[in-house]
């Protein structure tokens, strides 16, 4: 094995990993694929809470979406929210 490379052994709930698996599976990932990811996100972010991993990738798309609505103030959008009511 390479020295910049670690093996990881961990025990856990079988229920837990059988279920964890079939979703995955079901993505077309892998066990090992799919903590691997899951580790990077939590690197690349600085947290583990996926519903702020996905805000952040939701605004990373907004960033480089050319047909977003762009506000100049916040009353604009006060505004457009009491036109849809």
């Amino acid at each position: 094995m390479k020295s910049d490379m670690v093996t990881c052994s961990f025990v856990m709930d079988r229920n837990l990993y059988n279920t964890f698996k079939s979703i995955v599976i079901r993505q077309g990932q892998n066990v090992k694929g799919s903590i691997v990811n899951y580790m990077q996100s939590v690197i690349r972010y600085d947290t583990p809470n996926a519903d702020t991993i996905l805000a952040i990738e939701e605004a990373e798309a907004l960033k480089k979406d050319p047909n977003k609505k762009v506000y100049s103030s916040f009353s604009q959008v006060l505004e457009e929210l009491s036109e849809d009511e």
